[in-house]
């Protein structure tokens, strides 16, 4: 283990250091982490195919080329932040910077009415437009989910800023999506013009990303030792793969992730053409109160219960239920689709919530095992797996649309779909869930950090980090 710059008793010290006040601020900058995920999986496709005007294949298309970039950006963003050294801490300046470039980047990212009007050249333009914002979004979240490891060391404190982190990401995700789904509502049927619903999705959904990642980057600090840099090199990236217990963190945050990106990706599509009576802001409306209901318990839970045993136990509820949303019938009461939507979200409580609870403890698990804290660059793979989950959820959803004959519209117009596109819809839904959701049960009950297991790691850290 390389030395470490501070004794233990320094390090004990600095854990009183981390007061509430602290733990909201570093908190909220999940505001953005949460709400701009949910946000781009529920409305991007939705709004190049259905203001845009663009093909759903080239739609998802130009979000998936950008992801090329996303194989560079992410890890060199994580292997830098690892290195830097500065006099506000090697992640704070990261984030700050990636907060004052955000509303900018929003502004280009949901332009309507962009340089381009063929198919081929508006299909570049998305791409070029979530390029820039991939950048931008990676120089904010793979440090600060790598301070979400450092804000302090004690194991109870970071816990609950990461279950409350969790919180604002649950309440912004679902709020960000209510509020941006309502949007778009009333530009379909003209309460709202372009020009409204462009000023309000940048200035109000984008300004309030913009103050919570500042917010962030400004009052929280790192708090866990620095060990001395090492010089990088492109098998950094796949270090964190060597350890198991990120191998295991990966594969149930992957399938989680995806399972959420499917159906946020389809709900608009679902609640115009599917069910065309369900109301998609009362549908996430359920969501939200099932998950800031859920935050208290899981609080709770974690300090007794494994935090595997956490994310697996209620999922076969959530596969009776997507089969129950995905099927039901389109001229059934309405009710039903939200009772099957709050069973749903009782049903992904847990394992929404859970890897972020985990992430700090397979960071330790890294520096155990390579004798480095590497969190940056475990943070950059989450990060880009974030990303690349987005863009595939996309690109599936598009290409399944195109192939069963979806017709793509402009200015937000509704046009009669075809039954082979709606039967696309609803077939997509259940089986993506219920194969994705049956692999992160049985992955959680591999996963190798009990509670006696990572507390036996953390005091063999703190012990060589004392000496």
């Amino acid at each position: 283990m390389p030395p470490v710059v501070e004794s233990e008793s320094r390090v004990a010290g600095r854990h009183r250091e981390l007061r509430f006040p602290e733990r909201m601020a570093f908190a909220v900058g999940d505001f953005f982490g949460g709400g701009a995920g949910s946000l781009l999986a529920v409305l991007y496709l939705f709004f190049l195919t259905n203001v845009i005007g663009l093909n759903p294949f080239l739609a998802g298309l130009a979000v998936m080329v950008s992801k090329v970039w996303d194989a560079i950006n992410d890890p060199l963003v994580g292997a830098l932040s690892d290195r830097t050294r500065t006099r506000f801490g090697r992640r704070r300046p990261y984030i700050v910077i990636g907060g004052l470039a955000l509303i900018g980047v929003y502004a280009l990212l949901w332009l309507p009415d962009g340089p381009a009007e063929t198919q081929a050249a508006k299909a570049v333009w998305a791409s070029l437009t979530y390029i820039l914002y991939n950048t931008v979004q990676t120089v904010i979240m793979v440090p600060y989910l790598s301070l979400s490891t450092e804000i302090t060391t004690s194991a109870a404190l970071r816990d609950k800023a990461n279950v409350l982190r969790l919180l604002c990401s649950t309440l912004s995700s679902a709020g960000c999506t209510l509020v941006a789904t309502a949007l778009f509502e009333q530009f379909r049927v003209g309460g709202l013009s372009s020009t409204q619903l462009y000023a309000a999705l940048v200035l109000g959904i984008g300004g309030f990303f913009a103050v919570a990642v500042l917010v962030a980057g400004i009052f929280s600090r790192e708090r866990v030792p620095l060990t001395p840099p090492t010089p990088w090199q492109p098998s950094l990236f796949w270090s964190p793969f060597k350890v198991p217990a990120f191998r295991l963190l990966f594969g149930l945050y992957l399938c989680q992730i995806l399972t959420m990106d499917m159906i946020t990706a389809l709900l608009l599509y679902y609640s115009s053409y599917v069910v065309p009576d369900v109301n998609s802001t009362v549908f996430l409306g359920l969501f939200i109160v099932v998950h800031v209901a859920a935050y208290p318990i899981m609080l709770r839970l974690v300090r007794t219960i494994d935090k595997a045993r956490i994310y697996r136990t209620l999922i076969p509820l959530a596969l009776v239920a997507i089969i129950g949303v995905a099927f039901y019938p389109a001229d059934a009461p309405v009710y039903g689709v939200y009772a099957l939507a709050f069973v749903l979200a009782v049903g992904l409580a847990g394992a929404v919530q859970m890897p972020w609870v985990m992430f700090p403890d397979v960071v330790d698990a890294y520096e155990h095992h390579h004798g480095q804290r590497q969190a940056g660059t475990c943070g950059s793979v989450i990060t880009f797996t974030r990303s690349l989950a987005t863009a595939l959820m996309i690109q599936l959803v598009g290409g399944v649309l195109a192939i069963t004959g979806y017709v793509a519209s402009e200015q937000g117009a509704d046009v009669p779909q075809p039954d082979s596109a709606i039967w696309g819809m609803r077939l997509l839904m259940a089986i993506t869930v219920l194969v994705l959701m049956t692999a992160g049960w049985l992955l959680a009950r591999r996963y190798p950090l009990d509670r006696a297991t990572a507390a036996r790691i953390r005091a063999e850290l703190d012990e060589q980090r004392g000496s």
